[in-house]
This record gives C-alpha cells, structure tokens and sequence, in this order.
C-alpha cells in the first residue's frame, strides 16, 4: 500500500513538473508574462523573436506584436494605460498553439474540447466572431463567425447549441487583473 502511495505522489509530481511553465496559459498568466511583468520588460523576455510596436514612430505604444524567428504571429500584448508610472500588461491574445492551459486547451483546440474541459459563462457576438468568455481562467474565446455558419454581420445573441463541435479558435484572450 505505501509503495503504492509513492507512486500516486511521485506521478504526480511528475505531471505537474511536465506542464511547461513557459508555454502555461493560467489566470493572470501567459507563459513567461503576468500580471506584475513590466512593458520594459517585453525587449528580455522576447529578446530571440521578433516584436513590433504599433502604431510605429509614435510615442504611445498601443499593442506589441511578437513574432517567431520563422515570422509566425505567437502574441499581442496590448499595455493598461491607466497606471502611471509603471506600464502593466491589460492584456495578451494567443496566437499560436504553443501556449495551452493545465487542461490542454490551446490555439489548436475546437469547441467541443472548451466544453469538455470549462465552463462558458458568456458568448458575446461581435462582427467577425463569437467570443466566449471564460471566468475561471479571465480569458476570452474567439470563433470564427464564419466556422459556425453565422452572417458575419449578424449582431444577435448566439447560443451555444448554435455552435459547431468543430468549431476553430481564432485567438484566446487573456485579461490581466
């Protein structure tokens, strides 16, 4: 029975140690970022890819866009202007699956994996998609109006039945506290 015990205990040790911190989608948390990361702090952390500030040759920077070494989109970081002196992070879209949450939701995850693995405590249309918002994890969800046979334009409520399993994520949101 001890050796047992052990094993359980050791195992799951080993899950936890397995889950990739840089790559963790948490509450407050997208790999290497959170809520107390500073903007300056973006040049360190990403200093392999490449970032590109918009609006260029300005002095408010409105979203930090970063890009592999291969140019693949990965994040947009997007600053909280209401803090003075020390620039925050209000938010981080996920662009790329190589970011996934304890429970395996990434980029590269459908409709039906989100049901399966949390609670959807809102879905809010907008003009190209369907966002899902996520209380547990303070994340957003977005679908592709276009994956789930709605007119692009098409302003009323959604319900989740109206949505495909199959269904794409575009992006996933991540909110800062």
């Amino acid at each position: 029975m001890r050796k047992v015990i052990v094993l359980v205990v050791l195992s799951f040790v080993f899950i936890q140690c397995g889950m990739d911190k840089e790559s963790l989608i948490a509450k407050n948390q997208v790999g290497k970022l959170n809520n107390k990361t500073q903007i300056e702090e973006l040049d360190i952390l990403f200093r392999n890819d490449s970032i590109v500030k918009l609006p260029r040759d300005m002095d408010v920077i409105r979203e930090y866009k970063i890009y592999e070494t291969e140019g693949d989109h990965i994040l947009t970081i997007r600053p909280n202007f209401e803090v003075d002196s020390v620039k925050l992070i209000e938010s981080v879209q996920i662009f790329s699956d190589r970011f996934i949450t304890e429970r395996g939701i990434t980029t590269a995850s459908v409709y039906s994996d989100i049901l399966d693995s949390y609670s959807i405590n809102k879905i809010e249309p907008t003009f190209s998609t369907a966002i899902l918002f996520i209380d547990e994890l303070n994340v957003t969800i977005a679908l592709d109006k276009k994956d789930l046979r709605i007119d692009e334009f098409d302003m009323r409520k959604i319900s989740q039945d109206q949505i495909p399993d199959n269904a794409k994520i575009k992006y996933i949101t991540v909110w800062f506290d």
